[in-house]
């Protein structure tokens, strides 16, 4: 079973354990293991809309500037709210929309004023509409990748909240690496059944504060 304070060290030795490969002489088996781990970060990033990888991101519009810089570790956005008002303090809520139903009532960027809506422009940026006619400030809550574990960065959201699906789904991606089909389906399985518990108690939890927020 993985250490009970998974971190990126320990977790390179779990994976070893368990393939029964990997050492000093074992050379290519070696260098792979931490491209599995990030590789498998980055899929669950994908695949996890948990409240551990949901995040505010703030900053500010830039003036007749339509388009929006996405943060360089965002997977997908939830909502967007800015601030107007003398002090900037009433917030508006951007609606999301297509890029085609916002270019037929925007044709182009001329129009100036209060943002309305945003869409994805491309994998870096969103699009508003209007132009910001201000440098409104704005804060995005959006699911982010968390920092990847290696050497210098031992822990992370993963090793301490969901070591084993890290775990399993790793072993699942080096069986694969190493062609040993029989036992991908193995640690598949595993995988699965940590991931829809997860799942299931991140729902619960969304539950539990609507609950509150009804209640109070």
């Amino acid at each position: 079973m993985p250490a009970a304070a998974m971190t990126f060290d320990s977790l390179v030795t779990d994976v070893k354990d368990y393939i029964e490969r990997g050492s000093t002489a074992d050379e290519t088996v070696l260098r792979q293991i931490p491209r599995i781990i990030n590789n498998t970060e980055r899929l669950l990033a994908d695949r996890l809309k948990i409240t551990g990888y949901l995040a505010p991101v703030t900053s500010a519009m830039q003036t007749s500037v339509p388009v929006i810089a996405k943060p360089a570790n965002w997977r997908s956005t939830v909502s967007i709210n800015y601030g107007t008002g003398t002090d900037q303090s009433t917030r508006r809520t951007l609606r999301a929309r297509a890029y085609e139903y916002i270019r037929a009532i925007y044709p182009n960027d001329l129009s100036v004023g209060y943002p309305e809506f945003y869409c994805d422009y491309n994998l870096d940026n969103w699009l508003v509409q209007p132009t910001p006619a201000d440098n409104y400030p704005f804060e995005a809550m959006c699911y982010l990748l968390p920092p990847l574990l290696d050497t210098s960065n031992q822990e992370n959201y993963l090793t301490r909240y969901a070591p084993f699906l890290l775990l399993y789904s790793c072993l699942k991606g080096m069986e694969a690496f190493l062609r040993n089909d029989p036992r991908i389906a193995v640690w598949e399985a595993l995988a699965e059944q940590n991931f829809e518990a997860i799942n299931a108690e991140d729902l619960r939890r969304m539950v539990d504060r609507a609950q509150v927020r009804d209640t109070n």
